[in-house]
């Protein structure tokens, strides 16, 4: 079950959004602020979310029968980019950047395109051992 394609395509989904929504309501918490406007019921939030774990699903996607060496990719690379996001994501509360459209555009193409890289190296380091 824990291999298995589905599984690991509920997982990522799952994983973005628990980690977009995770960290804007603990940075609520600790600066009263969200990074968008509308709060949690903001729907870029979603789409953010949504083109944040595109990468990792379009991965499982095309992936091949291994679900093993895609589970070992999908959680390496899906690490790496929390390890991104979460200072990103804090920085950008924190230092009270202004919110504007310009900032959501850019937040919603630099993000999955990391995490696509991510994916790319993961699975060509992983696919080499």
């Amino acid at each position: 079950m824990y291999r298995s394609k589905g599984f690991l395509f509920l997982l990522s989904i799952v994983g973005i959004f628990l980690l977009v929504y995770g960290t804007s309501v603990i940075l609520y918490l600790l600066s009263g602020n969200y990074l968008l406007d509308g709060g949690l019921t903001d729907p870029n939030y979603v789409f953010l979310a949504l083109s944040c774990s595109a990468p990792f699903v379009l991965y499982l996607l095309f992936s091949r029968r291994h679900s093993a060496r895609a589970l070992e990719v999908i959680l390496t690379s899906g690490l790496l980019f929390v390890v991104l996001f979460i200072p990103a994501h804090f920085s950008l509360v924190l230092d009270g950047v202004e919110k504007s459209q310009n900032l959501l555009f850019r937040l919603i193409t630099i993000l999955p395109v990391y995490a696509l890289l991510l994916l790319c190296i993961s699975h060509v380091m992983l696919r080499r051992k």
